[in-house]
């Protein structure tokens, strides 16, 4: 009984040693460790090598370390010479010679312990090449074109070397040059932004637009793009319009088999939509507009006319009527013929120089943008009463880019349409020739916030139809500055 007790006695005693012991056995953490960049940039004309650096903690101490792609999680080397370590600094070494162009390298670093368990690490180098100037340029290098002029838009960049010249050409012809000597300053970049004329161009015929840089090395790139005549410009079926307030209005469009406009329709997200239609006379331009008003049922009660009057065998007015008509159940009530606008002069080129409305307007503008000898109409309509009796808040478009509106009214007249929808759309798009960017006062004393002074920036697929236009307002007070639309075109 005695023995029993001891052995008793003796088994709890061993058991406790034992439990004892497997709490103190020591544990070690996962390894970790320390780097300074995971993003780094490194330069070709400054360097052949770049030590990537990290400081190692591994308790249980190193196994391995391995060095895998990042792209493809294979192995490229096992890092030899730490094994058995805890506390140290990692260098690993990465030639850089093989590498002359722009490269992005992307690197897994992996440390595995002697109780396998690892961490991980990511490293991305971008190396960029050998200081050569080049262009980076705005829309691609194959170009198709319906106006006479292209805008060549890009920057130019040399790296560590200084920037010496620019030149471009078309048809070997100079049409633009840049030399760093006229600068106070050493630069290595430079944002072009040059219009480049064309001319009539012969259909299926391949132009050059080249572009020179050198630098102050006497390395020198020629960037060359391929210019074509394009056949006709590509007309959308669809704009979707998301003003400032961020409705999105979506507006199809019709139109003839010369590709005129034959109507729109301006949806609503609710459904209700307003529908304009045009008719031409003989000379391709405008002689009936109506509009109205539709609800989500898809009936309306009034419709509103525009009648443009010609002088005889010209495209010059001579009278603006309009009428409305009201539809109750059948019956039409047929409104006054009224004169909206009268007495319009021009010049002897056929420019229009003044009309009369409710008071007289003068000095309509136009402006021939690219020195083609062209009138193009330029004036933003903001509201009716600053046509005429207050000239001191007119406002005209005064810088175009050289891309053809693909929605472009030619045969619209250079009239305010005094309905808020049309006349959105006839600033922005219908009576633009040109892509437009910005529009100033037309008085050099404004010194007001009445003016909304939007300015533009577009967008172009890689045949050059526009795809996208931006509209920011400049000014106008708290309800309209800083506000942004924009207009979204869909081709078939």
């Amino acid at each position: 009984m005695k023995n029993n007790l001891i052995l008793t006695i003796l088994a709890l005693f061993t058991g406790m040693l034992m439990f004892q012991s497997c709490q103190q056995e020591p544990t070690f953490p996962d390894p970790g460790f320390e780097i300074g960049d995971q993003r780094v940039e490194v330069r070709r004309d400054t360097a052949d090598f770049y030590d990537i650096t990290m400081k190692m903690d591994v308790p249980n101490r190193v196994k391995t370390i391995e060095l895998i792609n990042a792209s493809d999680y294979q192995l490229v080397e096992e890092i030899v010479g730490y094994s058995g370590q805890t506390k140290f600094d990692m260098i690993y070494q990465v030639d850089l010679t093989p590498f002359e162009k722009d490269t992005v390298l992307n690197y897994i670093i992996k440390v595995i312990d002697q109780d396998q368990r690892s961490f991980n690490q990511g490293i991305r180098l971008d190396v960029k090449g050998f200081s050569f100037p080049e262009i980076e340029l705005v829309g691609g290098k194959n170009i198709s074109v319906a106006a006479p002029a292209y805008i060549v838009k890009g920057l130019v960049s040399t790296g560590l070397n200084p920037l010496k010249s620019v030149k471009i050409l078309f048809d070997d012809q100079e049409q633009y040059s840049f030399s760093a000597a006229e600068s106070d300053t050493v630069l290595y970049e430079l944002s072009i932004k040059e219009v480049v004329f064309l001319g009539e161009l012969l259909d299926g015929v391949d132009y050059s637009i080249d572009i020179v840089i050198e630098d102050e090395v006497g390395q020198i790139s020629t960037t060359t793009l391929t210019v074509r005549k394009s056949s006709e410009i590509k007309r959308p079926y669809r704009i979707h319009y998301n003003n400032r307030l961020g409705n999105l209005n979506k507006i199809p469009i019709e139109y003839n088999e010369n590709g005129q406009i034959t109507s729109f329709d301006y949806v609503f997200p609710n459904g209700s939509y307003n529908h304009v239609e045009f008719t031409y006379n003989d000379q391709n331009m405008v002689d009936t507009m109506s509009y109205k008003n539709i609800d989500t049922q898809g009936e309306f009660d009034s419709e509103s006319f525009l009648y443009f009057k010609y002088l005889e065998g010209t495209q010059l007015l001579e009278e603006i009527q309009s009428q409305d008509f009201d539809y109750d159940q059948g019956n039409v009530s047929e409104g006054e013929l009224k004169i909206e606008a009268s007495d319009f002069v021009y010049d002897e080129e056929g420019k229009l120089l003044s009309y009369y409305t409710d008071s007289q307007v003068e000095n309509v503008y136009f402006s021939d943008p690219f020195g083609l000898g062209e009138n193009v109409f330029g004036e933003y309509w903001q509201i009716s009463s600053y046509m005429g009796s207050n000239t001191l808040r007119r406002q005209h478009k005064t810088e175009y880019d050289p891309v053809l509106m693909p929605v472009f009214m030619e045969g619209l007249p250079p009239y305010f349409m005094d309905k808020s929808i049309v006349l959105n759309l006839q600033d922005d798009l219908f009576s633009n020739k040109y892509v437009m960017t910005r529009t100033v006062p037309s008085d050099p004393n404004y010194a007001s916030t009445y003016l909304r002074e939007p300015s533009y920036s577009y967008e172009t697929d890689t045949d050059g139809n526009i795809t996208k236009i931006t509209k920011i307002f400049t000014s106008g007070g708290y309800i309209y500055e800083g506000k942004i639309e924009t207009y979204y075109f869909f081709y078939e």
